[in-house]
C-alpha cells in the first residue's frame, strides 16, 4: 500500500511562532514511516510561505528550542504557485500553526478551500475555540462553571476610568487580564491592584483589539485531552503545578519549572466529572478531531472551565499526547490516530457533496 502523503504546516505571524516551530519539528521525527511520507510547510514570522524544501534548509539551522525562527526573503504566497502545488499533492495535512492565523479558523479555510483533509477542528470550531470571551458564552449555555468576566475593546480602552470602573463593580484584586484572542499566556497578567491595571491592559491590548477580564479562581490547575469527532473520548486528567503565579510562557517553554502531573491525583468522580464536562465543553463549540480543555478545581467545588485550546501543544512531553500517553496511546500513534479523524471526517463530508 501506498504512503499518505501527510503535509505539515507550521510557523506563522503568531507570538508563538517558536512554539509552532517546536511542535512541528517533534511531529516531523515522529510520525509513522511506514504510513506517512511528511512533507513540511514553513511559515515565516511575516507570513511567507516556503516549499518543503526551503523548509528544510532552515530546519537545518543548528539553534535552541524555542528560538529557532523561520526566515526566507522570499515572495507572498500568492506569487509562490510551487508552494500550492507541494501543498495540493498532499493526502492530509495536520496544520501546527499556533495562534492568531493559525489555529482561528482563517488556516483552516484555507485548507478547506484546496479540498483537503486537515487535522484537528473545523473552521468555526478553532475561530470560538481561539476567542476566549465567545467560547466562555457557549459554556455558559452548556451549562458549565466559568469564572466571572466582562470584556473591553481598545475602542472601549480610549476612556480608561469608565472600563475601571466597570472592572470594580465587577471584580475583587485580583484580576487576570488577557487577550481574547491568543496564546501560550502572552499578555497575560494578573492585577493585584488599580496601579497595576494599566500596564496589564496595554500588555493584552499589543496582542489583540478585544481583552478579557476575570476574577482571579483559587483551585488546582487540571488539563483533559479530548479525541473524536461524532464520539469524542475524554483522555485521564492532568495537573499543571506552576512555580510561580500563573502558568506563564516562561514556565511552558522556556525554563521547564512547572511541573506536569499524568495522571493527576483525584478521586474517580471527579475525574469523571472533569471528562464529562470537557466533551461537553468540545462539542459546545462544534470540535472535532481534537483539543485540550483547562480547568480550576477549588477545595470543596464544581470545577470552573477556564478555556479550551482546539491547537494544544504537540510535543511528546506536552500535556495533550502525555493524557493520552498514560491511556496507552503512544506518540506516534496519537499522531496516526489525529490524521484517520481528518480523514473520515473529509469522506463524510464528501458523500454530503459538502
Amino acid at each position: 500500500m501506498s504512503k499518505m502523503r501527510l503535509g505539515v504546516i507550521f510557523g506563522g505571524r503568531s507570538v508563538e511562532h517558536e512554539v509552532s516551530v517546536v511542535s512541528a519539528m517533534e511531529l516531523l521525527a515522529h510520525a509513522d514511516p511506514e504510513r506517512f511520507e511528511t512533507a513540511s510547510f514553513g511559515v515565516t514570522r511575516d507570513g511567507r510561505w516556503l516549499t518543503p524544501q526551503e523548509t528544510a534548509h532552515q530546519l537545518g539551522r543548528d539553534e535552541p528550542l524555542f528560538t529557532k525562527r523561520l526566515q526566507a526573503d522570499v515572495p507572498p504566497l500568492a506569487e509562490r504557485p510551487e508552494v500550492i502545488r507541494e501543498l495540493a499533492a498532499c493526502d492530509v495535512v495536520f496544520p501546527l500553526v499556533h495562534g492568531v492565523n493559525g489555529e482561528d479558523g482563517t488556516l483552516q479555510g484555507m485548507i478547506e478551500v484546496l479540498g483537503l483533509p486537515y487535522a484537528g477542528c473545523g473552521v468555526a470550531a478553532s475561530a470560538i475555540g481561539m476567542d476566549k470571551a465567545l467560547q466562555k458564552e457557549l459554556f455558559v449555555q452548556a451549562g458549565l462553571e466559568v469564572a466571572p468576566f466582562l470584556v473591553a475593546t481598545r475602542h472601549q480602552w480610549a476612556d480608561p476610568k469608565l472600563v475601571v470602573q466597570s472592572i470594580e463593580q465587577s471584580f475583587d484584586y485580583p484580576v487576570f487580564v488577557k487577550p481574547a484572542n491568543g496564546g501560550s499566556s502572552i499578555g497575560v497578567s494578573k492585577v493585584r491592584s488599580r496601579e497595576d491595571l494599566g500596564d496589564a491592559m496595554s500588555a493584552a491590548f499589543r496582542i489583540d483589539r478585544k481583552v478579557v477580564v476575570e476574577a482571579a479562581v483559587r483551585g488546582r490547575e487540571v488539563e483533559c485531552g479530548v479525541l473524536g469527532n461524532d464520539d469524542p473520548a475524554a483522555s485521564p486528567i492532568g495537573e499543571v503545578v506552576p512555580s510561580g503565579e500563573f502558568y506563564d510562557y516562561a514556565a511552558k517553554y522556556l525554563d521547564d519549572s512547572a511541573r506536569l502531573i499524568a495522571p493527576a491525583d483525584l478521586p474517580e468522580e471527579t475525574v469523571e466529572e472533569l471528562q464529562e464536562a470537557a466533551i461537553t465543553a468540545f462539542q459546545a463549540i462544534s470540535g472535532e478531531g481534537f483539543a485540550r480543555v483547562d480547568f480550576f478545581l477549588p477545595e470543596g467545588e464544581a470545577p470552573i472551565i477556564n478555556e479550551i485550546n482546539t491547537l494544544p501543544g504537540f510535543r511528546p512531553v506536552s500535556m495533550f499526547p502525555k493524557l493520552w500517553a498514560v491511556a496507552g496511546v503512544t506518540y506516534r500513534e496519537l499522531i496516526s490516530r489525529v490524521v484517520d479523524l481528518a480523514v473520515e471526517r473529509s469522506r463524510e463530508k464528501e458523500a454530503l457533496g459538502a
